[in-house]
Protein backbone atom coordinates (compact mmCIF):
# COMPACT_ATOMS: atom_id res chain seq x y z
CA UNK A 1 0.00 0.00 0.00
CA UNK A 2 2.82 2.44 1.23
CA UNK A 3 4.92 1.87 -2.37
CA UNK A 4 1.73 2.31 -4.61
CA UNK A 5 1.17 5.40 -3.01
CA UNK A 6 4.62 6.49 -3.57
CA UNK A 7 5.33 5.70 -7.04
CA UNK A 8 1.26 5.75 -8.66
CA UNK A 9 -0.55 7.59 -5.85
CA UNK A 10 -3.15 4.83 -5.10
CA UNK A 11 -2.94 2.93 -2.59
CA UNK A 12 -4.32 -0.33 -3.95
CA UNK A 13 -1.67 -1.99 -5.18
CA UNK A 14 -3.83 -4.16 -7.98
CA UNK A 15 -4.95 -0.97 -9.20
CA UNK A 16 -1.90 0.50 -8.74
CA UNK A 17 -0.33 -1.64 -11.27
CA UNK A 18 -2.10 -0.35 -14.09
CA UNK A 19 -1.69 3.37 -12.75
CA UNK A 20 0.42 6.05 -14.15
CA UNK A 21 3.44 6.98 -11.82
CA UNK A 22 2.95 10.14 -9.84
CA UNK A 23 3.72 12.67 -12.08
CA UNK A 24 3.36 11.34 -15.94
CA UNK A 25 1.10 10.17 -18.15
CA UNK A 26 3.01 6.94 -18.62
CA UNK A 27 1.48 4.02 -16.86
CA UNK A 28 3.86 1.62 -14.27
CA UNK A 29 3.89 -1.07 -16.41
CA UNK A 30 4.83 0.56 -19.80
CA UNK A 31 7.68 2.48 -18.09
CA UNK A 32 8.82 -0.63 -16.71
CA UNK A 33 8.57 -2.53 -19.54
CA UNK A 34 10.59 0.26 -21.69
CA UNK A 35 13.41 0.78 -18.40
CA UNK A 36 13.91 -3.47 -18.54
CA UNK A 37 14.20 -3.47 -22.48
CA UNK A 38 16.68 -0.47 -22.54
CA UNK A 39 18.69 -2.50 -20.05
CA UNK A 40 18.56 -5.82 -21.79
CA UNK A 41 16.20 -7.99 -20.42
CA UNK A 42 12.85 -9.00 -21.53
CA UNK A 43 9.50 -7.14 -21.59
CA UNK A 44 8.40 -7.06 -18.24
CA UNK A 45 4.12 -8.07 -19.09
CA UNK A 46 5.15 -10.64 -21.77
CA UNK A 47 7.68 -12.89 -20.15
CA UNK A 48 6.65 -16.36 -19.63
CA UNK A 49 8.41 -19.16 -18.16
CA UNK A 50 9.09 -21.11 -21.28
CA UNK A 51 6.09 -21.81 -23.51
CA UNK A 52 1.95 -21.70 -23.23
CA UNK A 53 2.03 -24.91 -22.74
CA UNK A 54 4.43 -24.63 -20.04
CA UNK A 55 2.72 -21.57 -18.37
CA UNK A 56 -0.44 -23.43 -18.36
CA UNK A 57 1.03 -26.97 -16.86
CA UNK A 58 2.96 -24.46 -14.09
CA UNK A 59 -0.47 -22.96 -12.82
CA UNK A 60 -2.10 -26.08 -13.21
CA UNK A 61 0.50 -27.69 -10.74
CA UNK A 62 0.38 -24.75 -8.35
CA UNK A 63 -3.73 -24.95 -8.50
CA UNK A 64 -3.70 -28.39 -7.69
CA UNK A 65 -0.87 -28.84 -5.76
CA UNK A 66 -2.50 -26.34 -3.35
CA UNK A 67 -5.80 -28.49 -3.07
CA UNK A 68 -3.68 -31.52 -1.88
CA UNK A 69 -1.40 -29.87 0.76
CA UNK A 70 -2.30 -31.71 4.03
CA UNK A 71 -1.20 -28.94 6.36
CA UNK A 72 -4.21 -27.12 4.89
CA UNK A 73 -6.36 -30.09 4.30
CA UNK A 74 -6.51 -31.08 7.98
CA UNK A 75 -7.83 -26.92 8.76
CA UNK A 76 -10.87 -28.18 8.23
CA UNK A 77 -10.95 -30.79 10.27
CA UNK A 78 -11.15 -28.25 12.82
CA UNK A 79 -14.89 -27.28 12.31
CA UNK A 80 -18.02 -27.93 12.68
CA UNK A 81 -19.83 -28.54 10.03
CA UNK A 82 -20.20 -29.24 6.58
CA UNK A 83 -21.27 -25.79 5.81
CA UNK A 84 -18.96 -24.31 8.11
CA UNK A 85 -16.44 -25.67 5.97
CA UNK A 86 -17.61 -24.82 2.66
CA UNK A 87 -17.91 -21.00 4.03
CA UNK A 88 -14.27 -21.29 5.02
CA UNK A 89 -13.47 -22.09 2.04
CA UNK A 90 -14.70 -19.03 0.59
CA UNK A 91 -13.25 -16.89 2.57
CA UNK A 92 -10.02 -18.46 2.02
CA UNK A 93 -10.21 -18.22 -1.45
CA UNK A 94 -11.10 -14.65 -1.35
CA UNK A 95 -7.78 -14.18 1.10
CA UNK A 96 -5.81 -16.07 -0.93
CA UNK A 97 -7.06 -13.77 -4.00
CA UNK A 98 -5.99 -10.86 -2.86
CA UNK A 99 -2.67 -12.24 -2.00
CA UNK A 100 -2.12 -13.51 -5.34
CA UNK A 101 -3.26 -10.50 -7.00
CA UNK A 102 -1.02 -8.57 -4.81
CA UNK A 103 2.10 -10.53 -5.55
CA UNK A 104 2.32 -9.19 -9.28
CA UNK A 105 2.15 -5.25 -7.81
CA UNK A 106 4.59 -5.87 -5.34
CA UNK A 107 6.97 -7.82 -7.92
CA UNK A 108 6.82 -4.87 -10.60
CA UNK A 109 7.16 -1.93 -8.07
CA UNK A 110 9.79 -4.08 -6.54
CA UNK A 111 11.57 -4.53 -9.63
CA UNK A 112 10.99 -0.76 -10.31
CA UNK A 113 12.77 0.77 -7.15
CA UNK A 114 15.57 -1.69 -7.93
CA UNK A 115 16.24 -0.10 -10.92
CA UNK A 116 15.29 3.61 -9.70
CA UNK A 117 18.13 3.32 -6.80
CA UNK A 118 20.91 1.99 -9.17
CA UNK A 119 19.74 4.33 -12.34
CA UNK A 120 18.15 7.44 -10.67
CA UNK A 121 16.87 9.36 -13.30
CA UNK A 122 16.14 6.44 -16.14
CA UNK A 123 12.41 5.91 -14.41
CA UNK A 124 11.23 9.04 -13.44
CA UNK A 125 13.05 11.58 -16.08
CA UNK A 126 13.37 8.97 -19.41
CA UNK A 127 17.42 9.31 -18.97
CA UNK A 128 19.81 7.17 -20.84
CA UNK A 129 20.48 4.01 -18.84
CA UNK A 130 24.07 3.89 -20.45
CA UNK A 131 24.92 7.74 -20.05
CA UNK A 132 27.94 8.55 -18.05
CA UNK A 133 26.53 9.59 -14.64
CA UNK A 134 23.62 7.70 -15.20
CA UNK A 135 24.61 5.03 -12.86
CA UNK A 136 25.29 5.61 -9.04
CA UNK A 137 28.66 5.45 -7.42
CA UNK A 138 29.46 2.61 -5.25
CA UNK A 139 30.52 4.19 -2.19
CA UNK A 140 27.25 6.33 -2.64
CA UNK A 141 24.83 3.39 -2.29
CA UNK A 142 22.29 3.34 0.05
CA UNK A 143 22.29 1.70 3.35
CA UNK A 144 20.28 -1.38 2.66
CA UNK A 145 22.56 -2.61 -0.10
CA UNK A 146 25.42 -2.82 2.66
CA UNK A 147 23.35 -4.63 5.08
CA UNK A 148 21.96 -7.27 2.41
CA UNK A 149 25.83 -7.28 1.07
CA UNK A 150 26.84 -8.62 4.29
CA UNK A 151 24.42 -11.38 4.12
CA UNK A 152 26.00 -12.49 0.44
CA UNK A 153 22.94 -12.36 -0.94
CA UNK A 154 23.71 -9.13 -2.90
CA UNK A 155 26.87 -8.89 -4.43
CA UNK A 156 29.15 -5.98 -6.49
CA UNK A 157 31.92 -6.57 -8.71
CA UNK A 158 33.57 -3.26 -10.53
CA UNK A 159 34.14 -5.35 -14.05
CA UNK A 160 35.42 -2.32 -15.39
CA UNK A 161 37.19 0.10 -12.56
CA UNK A 162 34.90 3.03 -13.06
CA UNK A 163 33.56 2.63 -9.58
CA UNK A 164 30.09 3.13 -10.49
CA UNK A 165 27.40 0.10 -10.48
CA UNK A 166 26.04 -1.13 -13.61
CA UNK A 167 23.19 -3.38 -13.82
CA UNK A 168 21.80 -5.21 -16.72
CA UNK A 169 21.53 -8.33 -18.80
CA UNK A 170 25.10 -8.88 -20.48
CA UNK A 171 23.67 -11.95 -21.87
CA UNK A 172 21.00 -10.06 -23.90
CA UNK A 173 20.37 -11.03 -27.60
CA UNK A 174 19.90 -7.47 -28.06
CA UNK A 175 22.68 -6.16 -30.95
CA UNK A 176 21.63 -2.27 -29.74
CA UNK A 177 21.71 -2.68 -26.03
CA UNK A 178 25.15 -4.97 -26.34
CA UNK A 179 26.36 -1.85 -28.52
CA UNK A 180 25.61 0.78 -26.39
CA UNK A 181 27.01 -1.58 -23.28
CA UNK A 182 30.19 -1.76 -25.31
CA UNK A 183 29.94 2.08 -26.36
CA UNK A 184 29.84 3.26 -22.90
CA UNK A 185 32.74 1.61 -21.31
CA UNK A 186 30.51 -1.60 -19.28
CA UNK A 187 32.26 -4.91 -19.41
CA UNK A 188 29.28 -6.60 -17.88
CA UNK A 189 26.94 -6.72 -15.22
CA UNK A 190 27.95 -5.91 -11.84
CA UNK A 191 24.98 -6.37 -9.39
CA UNK A 192 24.09 -9.58 -8.47
CA UNK A 193 20.51 -9.71 -6.72
CA UNK A 194 19.65 -12.77 -5.09
CA UNK A 195 15.77 -13.29 -5.86
CA UNK A 196 14.83 -14.09 -2.67
CA UNK A 197 15.77 -10.89 -1.01
CA UNK A 198 13.06 -8.82 -3.27
CA UNK A 199 10.39 -9.26 -0.65
CA UNK A 200 12.26 -8.48 2.41
CA UNK A 201 14.43 -5.77 0.55
CA UNK A 202 11.09 -4.08 -0.82
CA UNK A 203 10.55 -1.73 1.79
CA UNK A 204 14.42 -0.38 2.41
CA UNK A 205 14.31 0.16 -1.25
CA UNK A 206 11.74 2.14 -0.97
CA UNK A 207 12.69 4.05 1.73
CA UNK A 208 10.06 2.88 4.24
CA UNK A 209 9.83 3.61 8.05
CA UNK A 210 11.31 0.91 10.07
CA UNK A 211 8.28 -0.45 11.91
CA UNK A 212 6.76 -0.95 8.18
CA UNK A 213 9.63 -2.62 7.48
CA UNK A 214 9.78 -4.61 10.99
CA UNK A 215 5.79 -6.08 9.99
CA UNK A 216 6.81 -7.36 6.74
CA UNK A 217 9.58 -9.51 8.61
CA UNK A 218 7.66 -10.50 11.50
CA UNK A 219 5.23 -11.52 8.53
CA UNK A 220 7.34 -13.47 6.66
CA UNK A 221 8.76 -15.08 9.84
CA UNK A 222 5.06 -15.91 11.55
CA UNK A 223 4.09 -17.46 8.25
CA UNK A 224 7.04 -19.55 7.59
CA UNK A 225 6.41 -20.99 11.10
CA UNK A 226 3.20 -21.80 10.91
CA UNK A 227 3.60 -23.16 7.77
CA UNK A 228 6.94 -25.49 9.37
CA UNK A 229 4.71 -26.11 12.38
CA UNK A 230 1.43 -27.41 10.25
CA UNK A 231 3.54 -29.56 7.95
CA UNK A 232 5.52 -31.03 10.78
CA UNK A 233 2.21 -32.08 12.54
CA UNK A 234 0.60 -33.37 8.94
CA UNK A 235 4.12 -35.26 8.34
CA UNK A 236 4.06 -36.65 11.72
CA UNK A 237 0.22 -37.55 11.90
CA UNK A 238 0.90 -39.25 8.53
CA UNK A 239 3.25 -41.51 9.43
CA UNK A 240 2.75 -42.51 12.72
CA UNK A 241 -1.22 -43.00 12.30
CA UNK A 242 -1.87 -43.40 8.81
CA UNK A 243 1.22 -45.79 7.34
CA UNK A 244 2.53 -47.28 10.67
CA UNK A 245 -0.83 -47.72 12.71
CA UNK A 246 -2.72 -48.21 9.32
CA UNK A 247 -0.59 -49.92 7.46
CA UNK A 248 2.06 -52.13 9.22
CA UNK A 249 1.23 -51.99 12.86
CA UNK A 250 -2.66 -51.91 13.17
CA UNK A 251 -2.25 -53.25 16.81
CA UNK A 252 1.09 -50.82 18.09
CA UNK A 253 0.91 -49.19 21.56
CA UNK A 254 0.06 -45.21 22.16
CA UNK A 255 3.60 -44.85 23.51
CA UNK A 256 5.29 -46.41 20.19
CA UNK A 257 2.68 -44.45 18.05
CA UNK A 258 4.02 -41.38 19.44
CA UNK A 259 7.00 -42.44 19.05
CA UNK A 260 7.02 -42.90 15.95
CA UNK A 261 5.72 -39.54 15.21
CA UNK A 262 8.29 -38.25 17.39
CA UNK A 263 11.45 -39.93 14.70
CA UNK A 264 9.54 -38.92 11.76
CA UNK A 265 9.08 -35.41 12.82
CA UNK A 266 12.53 -35.32 13.52
CA UNK A 267 13.68 -36.85 10.04
CA UNK A 268 11.46 -33.82 8.86
CA UNK A 269 13.55 -31.32 10.57
CA UNK A 270 16.47 -32.29 9.20
CA UNK A 271 15.77 -32.86 5.55
CA UNK A 272 14.17 -29.44 5.86
CA UNK A 273 17.68 -28.27 7.17
CA UNK A 274 19.50 -29.46 4.59
CA UNK A 275 17.23 -28.64 1.63
CA UNK A 276 17.32 -24.75 3.88
CA UNK A 277 21.17 -24.95 3.81
CA UNK A 278 21.20 -26.10 -0.05
CA UNK A 279 18.64 -25.00 -1.60
CA UNK A 280 17.36 -26.31 -5.07
CA UNK A 281 16.60 -23.25 -6.60
CA UNK A 282 15.20 -19.75 -5.46
CA UNK A 283 12.84 -19.49 -2.81
CA UNK A 284 9.27 -19.69 -5.52
CA UNK A 285 10.62 -21.99 -7.43
CA UNK A 286 11.11 -24.48 -4.63
CA UNK A 287 7.63 -23.83 -3.61
CA UNK A 288 6.61 -24.77 -6.93
CA UNK A 289 8.43 -27.84 -6.75
CA UNK A 290 7.08 -28.91 -3.58
CA UNK A 291 3.08 -28.02 -4.27
CA UNK A 292 4.23 -30.20 -7.96
CA UNK A 293 5.38 -32.88 -5.41
CA UNK A 294 1.75 -32.70 -3.89
CA UNK A 295 -0.08 -32.03 -7.43
CA UNK A 296 1.29 -35.27 -8.59
CA UNK A 297 0.84 -37.63 -5.44
CA UNK A 298 -1.98 -36.26 -3.09
CA UNK A 299 -4.58 -34.54 -5.20
CA UNK A 300 -5.38 -37.67 -7.94
CA UNK A 301 -6.41 -39.78 -4.82
CA UNK A 302 -8.35 -36.75 -2.99
CA UNK A 303 -10.53 -36.22 -5.87
CA UNK A 304 -10.89 -39.95 -6.61
CA UNK A 305 -11.78 -40.87 -3.07
CA UNK A 306 -14.60 -38.51 -3.10
CA UNK A 307 -15.94 -38.86 -6.41
CA UNK A 308 -14.94 -42.27 -7.47
CA UNK A 309 -16.89 -45.08 -5.67
CA UNK A 310 -15.25 -47.45 -7.54
CA UNK A 311 -11.84 -46.62 -6.93
CA UNK A 312 -9.80 -49.00 -4.29
CA UNK A 313 -7.09 -49.13 -2.13
CA UNK A 314 -4.55 -51.07 -4.82
CA UNK A 315 -5.58 -48.61 -7.65
CA UNK A 316 -4.85 -45.07 -5.07
CA UNK A 317 -1.60 -46.55 -4.08
CA UNK A 318 -0.34 -47.65 -7.61
CA UNK A 319 -1.24 -44.35 -9.00
CA UNK A 320 -0.07 -42.26 -6.32
CA UNK A 321 3.27 -43.75 -6.16
CA UNK A 322 3.18 -43.75 -10.72
CA UNK A 323 2.79 -39.88 -10.08
CA UNK A 324 5.19 -39.20 -7.98
CA UNK A 325 8.05 -41.26 -8.90
CA UNK A 326 7.78 -39.98 -12.42
CA UNK A 327 7.63 -36.45 -10.94
CA UNK A 328 11.00 -37.29 -8.71
CA UNK A 329 12.78 -38.80 -11.58
CA UNK A 330 11.92 -35.61 -14.12
CA UNK A 331 12.84 -33.27 -11.37
CA UNK A 332 15.94 -34.92 -9.91
CA UNK A 333 17.37 -35.14 -13.72
CA UNK A 334 17.38 -31.52 -13.59
CA UNK A 335 18.16 -30.51 -10.15
CA UNK A 336 20.06 -33.87 -9.09
CA UNK A 337 19.43 -36.84 -7.18
CA UNK A 338 17.82 -35.49 -4.08
CA UNK A 339 19.13 -32.13 -5.14
CA UNK A 340 22.61 -32.85 -4.68
CA UNK A 341 24.65 -30.64 -7.17
CA UNK A 342 26.39 -32.49 -9.99
CA UNK A 343 24.36 -36.09 -9.75
CA UNK A 344 21.91 -34.75 -12.43
CA UNK A 345 21.19 -36.90 -15.37
CA UNK A 346 20.00 -34.86 -18.16
CA UNK A 347 21.76 -36.82 -20.67
CA UNK A 348 18.82 -39.69 -19.75
CA UNK A 349 15.96 -38.12 -20.64
CA UNK A 350 16.99 -36.07 -23.99
CA UNK A 351 18.41 -32.97 -22.12
CA UNK A 352 16.52 -30.10 -20.42
CA UNK A 353 13.01 -29.16 -20.48
CA UNK A 354 12.89 -32.52 -22.93
CA UNK A 355 9.43 -33.27 -22.34
CA UNK A 356 7.51 -31.03 -24.41
CA UNK A 357 9.62 -28.08 -23.04
CA UNK A 358 7.58 -28.50 -19.94
CA UNK A 359 10.40 -27.01 -17.17
CA UNK A 360 10.40 -29.36 -13.81
CA UNK A 361 8.43 -27.04 -11.54
CA UNK A 362 5.40 -27.51 -13.76
CA UNK A 363 5.95 -31.11 -14.59
CA UNK A 364 3.77 -31.68 -11.25
CA UNK A 365 0.13 -31.78 -13.53
CA UNK A 366 1.85 -34.39 -15.99
CA UNK A 367 2.78 -36.34 -13.19
CA UNK A 368 -1.13 -36.07 -11.80
CA UNK A 369 -2.32 -37.38 -15.10
CA UNK A 370 -0.17 -40.07 -14.80
CA UNK A 371 -1.18 -40.78 -11.12
CA UNK A 372 -4.99 -40.85 -12.60
CA UNK A 373 -4.01 -43.49 -15.39
CA UNK A 374 -2.25 -45.56 -13.29
CA UNK A 375 -5.28 -45.59 -10.41
CA UNK A 376 -7.96 -46.33 -13.13
CA UNK A 377 -5.83 -49.11 -14.88
CA UNK A 378 -4.94 -50.87 -11.79
CA UNK A 379 -8.66 -50.52 -9.94
CA UNK A 380 -10.11 -52.31 -13.49
CA UNK A 381 -7.76 -55.54 -12.71
CA UNK A 382 -8.30 -55.36 -8.95
CA UNK A 383 -11.48 -56.37 -6.63
CA UNK A 384 -13.67 -53.23 -6.32
CA UNK A 385 -14.14 -51.77 -2.36
CA UNK A 386 -16.34 -53.37 0.04
CA UNK A 387 -19.94 -52.19 -0.06
CA UNK A 388 -19.54 -49.96 2.95
CA UNK A 389 -16.47 -48.17 1.81
CA UNK A 390 -18.65 -47.24 -1.05
CA UNK A 391 -21.29 -46.18 1.37
CA UNK A 392 -18.81 -44.25 3.35
CA UNK A 393 -17.74 -42.38 -0.41
CA UNK A 394 -21.01 -41.33 -0.96
CA UNK A 395 -22.16 -39.69 2.87
CA UNK A 396 -18.57 -37.92 1.89
CA UNK A 397 -19.82 -36.71 -1.48
CA UNK A 398 -23.42 -36.23 -0.78
CA UNK A 399 -23.60 -35.35 3.37
CA UNK A 400 -26.94 -36.01 5.09
CA UNK A 401 -28.27 -36.27 8.67
CA UNK A 402 -26.89 -35.01 11.38
CA UNK A 403 -25.25 -30.85 10.70
CA UNK A 404 -22.28 -32.45 12.56
CA UNK A 405 -19.25 -33.68 11.40
CA UNK A 406 -18.02 -36.95 12.99
CA UNK A 407 -14.61 -36.30 14.09
CA UNK A 408 -14.50 -32.23 14.36
CA UNK A 409 -13.25 -31.03 17.03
Amino acid sequence: VFISLQLTGNPIPQLGLGSNLVGHDVSLLATLDKVVTDLGFGKYTTQLPGSSLNMFMYTMSLMIGTAGLPHVIMRFFTVPSVKDARSSAGWALIFIAILYTTAPAVAAMAKTNLIRTITPGVVMQNADPFGADASIKYEERPDWMKRWEKTGLLKFTDKNGDGRIQYYNDKTKNAAVTEKAAAAGWKGNELDVNADIIVLANPEIALLPNWVIALVAAGGLAAALSTAAGLLMAISSAVSHDLVKGVFNPNISEKNELLAGKMSMAVAIVVAGYLGLNPPGFAAGTVALAFGIAASSLFPAIMMGIFSKKMNKEGAMAGMLAGLFFTLFYVFAHKGLFFIKGTEYLGLIGGANSFFGITPEAIGAVGALVNFAVAFLVDKVTAPPPAHIQAMVEAVRIPRGSKLVDGAH
